[in-house]
This record gives C-alpha cells, structure tokens and sequence, in this order.
C-alpha cells in the first residue's frame, strides 16, 4: 500500500476531502518520525510500537577481498506488532 493508496482509501471512508486527508497523513508521519528522531517510542493500539535502537560499531569484513572496515554506529528502527495484529495475521 502506498501513501496514495492511504489516502484514497481513508478520504472515501471519511467526510474529508483527499487534500484533506493526504495533509492529514503527512502531519501523522511526520509526527511520527519526529518522536523517533527524539528518541521516543512511538506506540499505535492494536498495530505495534516503533522504537529506535541505538547499533554499536563493528568490523565488516569484504568476502571478495577479505577487507575488514569499521562500520559507524547507526541508529535502527524497530517494529514490534501488537499482539491483536499477530492473531489477526494468523488467523489468515
């Protein structure tokens, strides 16, 4: 599904317009990735919760070359679903 797909989908279930709604859907993402940027969980009831994790430094190594590098901490995002999400999931 895309943004657009959201967008379509949610405008014709709602009284909103489709501006309307993709301004909605902007404001709700980048809301997200706002309070992922400050290191706040971000959690949805009944969908799951994204959290930053923090990856260390580590040294990769080139199989073609057997070069080793260090490669730079980074942050990650992680999902976890909510368990309501995994029943449904399964059950189909």
């Amino acid at each position: 599904m895309t943004t657009k797909d959201l967008v379509n989908r949610t405008a014709a279930t709602t009284a909103f317009n489709k501006e309307q709604t993709a301004s909605l859907v902007e404001i709700a993402t980048q809301s997200i990735v706002e309070e992922l940027l400050n290191g706040n969980n971000v959690q949805i009831q009944k969908f799951g919760t994204f959290e930053v994790r923090k990856k260390n430094e580590r040294v990769t190594v080139n199989p073609r070359t057997n070069v080793r590098t260090l490669t730079p901490p980074k942050l990650q995002i992680n999902f976890k679903q909510h368990t309501a999400l995994k029943e449904t999931l399964k059950d189909n």
